[in-house]
């Protein structure tokens, strides 16, 4: 259950810093900090996939069965 929350609190962090980054990139005031919003969202992106990957492979998480 808390593996989920971290994951879906990640997820709402990934969402703002993109909506971050749109907001710099239309105030066109400084590039740098709209990489830097877009720079973040791609490194919670992995943290997410790497978390969902050592989640699997421990067995914390189980994927749907397929239907027979």
């Amino acid at each position: 259950m808390l593996l989920k929350l971290l994951i879906v609190l990640l997820l709402f962090c990934m969402i703002g810093n993109l909506l971050l980054g749109l907001k710099a990139m239309l105030s066109q005031r400084d590039p740098v900090l709209m990489s830097r919003y877009i720079g973040r969202r791609l490194l919670f992106a992995v943290i997410i996939v790497l978390l969902l990957i050592v989640a699997l492979a421990a067995g914390l998480l189980v994927p749907n069965a397929t239907p027979t």
